[in-house]
């Protein structure tokens, strides 16, 4: 047998106990944004690789500039022109500067860089009006990044500015684990293409789309199946073909208890692995999570809100830790409510909604609609509110749990 009617984080770690990353392979820097980590990153050099100038200016010796004033200034020889991408040629010495440009490499013996607009200059002499500190205005080696320092841990998502930082290192390609692909099965006597034209007592298949668009951002290649009659024996057969070539499989309808809920028997034809059925929480609560032969089987609820919740509260942690990601929980914040719930709530409840910032706190706005048979109130979700089981009605400011979705 296996377990039923479980907490959301029993059954979340029934998943995740199961998962590992996949493996890992090596892509162009350049096509690594959104792929996750598989190598720790170790700077082989300095940013900047010199000590260099933020401004145009002049490099010199902070010591010649002790007594300049208004009254006295202090007028400096300028031997060299220093723009970014050159070396300097001459050292500077006592009554010397060098004319420095934004990004040029600190002439030896230079202490501090005066920027333009502090001076008065001509081509051949500057003059100063105050007295410059000791390094003021030099970028020093390694300040963005030492030689040898650990820049990012594997299990980190590539963002565009971890691209550049690692090319800026010389890294012209980088080890990644290799992208998920999920099989997506829609289930149902009731659901026809999208294309078709409706029928008496036909719905169409819209939800799973939804669905392959939250796996497509989460870094998923999806394909789907089409749709499967309630038929035991023909799912089992789909879910097979659909695991031979895809990581896991993501199924959509048949994981009630009504006479035509034929998913969990097919998974019995498969003889799969369940892990768990049903989880405590409203909207999500029909759910099916399985293995076969070292691959997942999400099997969600054909209510497209309910199958919104649970594969972001469980499908969602899975998918990130096979994927490699070293953080993969579902981030979680305290919000106040916008709005009244006005009933009790028996079951743990998640309600989409959006996140507004008011006087510095974050607030939750309720979807004006909700129900799980409803789509619409996910349209606009960037965050779940959790209200839990055994709650009076709640009123406005009241203090809740919160998930970012995205």
């Amino acid at each position: 047998m296996f377990p039923e009617r479980v907490e959301l984080e029993d059954g979340l770690n029934l998943l995740l106990l199961q998962a590992h990353p996949t493996e890992a392979e090596e892509v162009p820097v350049a096509q690594a944004d959104g792929r996750v980590l598989a190598e720790d990153i170790i700077s082989k050099e300095n940013i900047p690789p010199f000590d260099r100038s933020p401004y145009d200016g002049y490099a010199l010796i902070a010591a010649d500039t002790v007594h300049a004033s208004q009254d006295t200034p202090v007028s400096l020889k300028v031997i060299e022109e220093v723009p970014a991408g050159y070396a300097p040629v001459h050292r500077l010495n006592p009554g010397q500067a060098i004319k420095i440009l934004t990004g040029a490499p600190v002439p030896s013996g230079a202490t501090a860089i005066v920027k333009y607009e502090d001076t008065n200059f001509t081509e051949k002499e500057v003059t100063i009006f105050s007295p410059c500190r000791e390094g003021s205005n030099i970028v020093p080696l390694g300040e963005d990044v030492r030689e040898g320092e650990l820049v990012v841990e594997k299990g980190r998502l590539i963002s565009p500015a971890l691209v550049g930082l690692m090319a800026g290192l010389g890294y012209e390609r980088v080890r990644v684990y290799r992208r998920l692909s999920a099989a997506l099965l829609s289930t149902g006597d009731e659901l026809v293409p999208i294309g078709e034209t409706l029928q008496p007592g036909k719905i169409r298949n819209s939800s799973i789309y939804t669905i392959a668009s939250y796996l497509e951002r989460w870094g998923v290649k999806a394909s789907m199946l089409g749709i499967e009659k309630d038929q035991a024996q023909r799912i089992a057969e789909k879910i097979r073909e659909g695991l031979s070539d895809h990581d896991f499989i993501i199924t959509t309808g048949g994981v009630s208890v009504g006479d035509y809920d034929m998913v969990l028997e097919s998974l019995k034809i498969l003889e799969a692995k369940i892990l768990f059925w049903k989880v405590k929480m409203k909207p999500g609560m029909a759910f099916v999570g399985a293995l076969w032969k070292g691959k997942f089987i999400l099997a969600l609820s054909g209510n497209p809100s309910a199958a919104a919740v649970s594969l972001f509260m469980l499908g969602k942690p899975l998918i990130q830790k096979m994927a490699g990601m070293k953080e993969y929980a579902t981030e979680e914040i305290r919000v106040k409510m916008l709005d009244d719930f006005p009933k009790k709530s028996p079951s743990r409840r998640f309600l989409p909604g959006t996140l507004e910032i008011v006087d510095g706190e974050a607030w939750i706005r309720f979807a004006r609609k909700q129900g799980n048979g409803m789509l619409n109130p996910m349209r606009d979700c960037e965050i779940l509110g959790e209200i839990k089981a055994g709650s009076p009605p709640m009123t406005k400011g009241s203090i809740i749990r919160a998930y970012r979705f995205f």
